[in-house]
């Protein structure tokens, strides 16, 4: 009797995505008919977040049916036809997907959808942040999305998917146990997909560049680019706006160059580093506001200066391979990138920070999984990480006591947590999605 009552629980729903995609198709919309398709599907799985995005689809879909019939029945008065019998169909329709959301409010469709409720409303405010995060750029700047330049039109359908990507990405991240290992084979894939596609740029692929042309993918060049031009800002708004977001998450989930030297840090523990490190880093930061700005104004060739970016990226490879490896932390993160500082700066004003609590047992743990220098037994007693922290949650997966915490204004909670892991997960998604040079 329980399934009996299951299946006429969900099958209003699936019938009515049904009936919206084959609505989309006669449109001229095949993307958004696909999209209907696999919910229809998705309708039959039982995890708990597929239930709480197709409540918010379902009145979706009901309005627009009803923006149909006010469509067909204007046009039907102007050509002076009947249109009574039509409005009732297609309000009849809306009514009907109206329905199946209210059956899926029940204790029914409750008891269906049980599988991973823990990390429900953390996938689907993934997923709703990622889709409108996205929405815009089909009809503003549809080229950014790959799958337009390819198959003209079916650009929403990207969204979609990267709307399904950002859930799966959330709910491992959410579970502190997953959460280091998903980190970093998800933040491998983004540079894969990055560099790959610039491989393929520069090989002749011109489809696989955002613009066309090549541009210099170096992080320090975010910042050393505008200068040099005296414009072209957008980079630089996108990763400032990303920085405020989600503090120096940056460094730790979303840079491109980071992970490469973060994966060579974690071949060994990490070790005490060097005090020259951070000044260092400030060097380099001095030099790519300061060469841009006086190549610009002495005429230095576009060429020359280019060579200069190029040999700022190029020393990330012998910095992980001699010291990254050696030290046990990201050397190149904290001793080159003048990015990473810079993300460290606005880092400040973001909201997200890590606390010791008062379950801190002092086991050390947090210290020896940190590959930024930030969790070191002083810092420990002090009760929060140096200010290289990049907030990459590794010490709270290695803390078995409870003892640390994520704070959101100061405030420690697991919904602060929860929030941040939604931000960074729809980042990463976002860019993954728009993931060329």
């Amino acid at each position: 009797m329980s399934r009996l009552r299951s299946f006429a629980c969900l099958v209003p729903a699936s019938l009515s995505l049904a009936i919206g995609g084959a609505h989309f198709w006669r449109a001229g919309q095949p993307a958004f008919s696909v999209a209907c398709a696999l919910f229809a599907v998705l309708v039959w799985r039982r995890d708990a977040w597929i239930r709480r995005v197709l409540l918010v689809l379902l009145p979706l879909l009901a309005a627009r049916w009803i923006w149909t019939a006010a469509q067909f029945v204007q046009l039907r008065l102007f050509m002076d036809q009947p249109w009574l019998r039509l409005a009732c169909i297609l309000l009849g329709v809306a009514l009907f997907a109206c329905i199946a959301a209210l059956l899926l409010l029940g204790g029914t469709a409750e008891a269906w959808y049980r599988r991973n409720r823990e990390t429900a409303a953390v996938r689907t405010a993934a997923f709703f942040g990622t889709v409108a995060l996205l929405a815009p750029l089909p009809f503003v700047a549809p080229q950014t999305l790959l799958l337009e330049r390819f198959l003209p039109g079916w650009g929403p359908l990207q969204l979609v998917a990267a709307g399904f990507w950002a859930v799966w990405v959330a709910g491992r991240l959410a579970d502190r146990k997953a959460a280091p290992r998903t980190r970093m084979m998800v933040w491998r894939l983004f540079s894969l997909v990055f560099f790959g596609q610039l491989v393929l740029g520069l090989v002749g692929y011109g489809a696989f560049l955002m613009t066309g042309a090549l541009h210099m993918p170096v992080p320090g060049m975010i910042l050393a680019a505008p200068l040099y031009r005296g414009g072209g800002v957008f980079m630089l708004i996108l990763f400032g706006v990303s920085v405020l977001l989600a503090g120096a998450a940056w460094c730790g989930h979303l840079c491109y160059f980071g992970v490469w030297d973060a994966t060579a840090a974690g071949a060994r523990g990490p070790r005490p580093l060097p005090g020259w490190l951070p000044r260092l880093r400030l060097a380099f930061l001095a030099l790519v506001v300061v060469l841009p700005v006086a190549f610009r104004l002495s005429g230095v060739p576009t060429e020359a200066a280019v060579a200069s970016g190029l040999l700022l990226g190029l020393l990330l490879p012998p910095c992980a391979a001699l010291f990254s490896r050696r030290y046990g932390s990201a050397c190149y993160c904290l001793g080159v990138c003048p990015l990473g500082l810079v993300a460290l700066w606005l880092g400040k004003l973001s909201p997200w920070r890590i606390r010791r609590t008062e379950a801190c047992t002092g086991c050390l743990a947090c210290t020896r999984v940190c590959r930024y220098g930030a969790m070191t037994e002083e810092r420990l007693a002090a009760g929060r990480p140096g200010p290289t922290c990049t907030l990459c949650r590794d010490c709270l997966s290695a803390c078995r006591h409870g003892g640390l915490a994520m704070t959101l204004y100061g405030r420690p909670s697991a919904s602060a947590e929860r929030v941040f892991v939604v931000i960074v997960s729809v980042l990463h998604t976002a860019f993954l999605a728009v993931a060329r040079v």
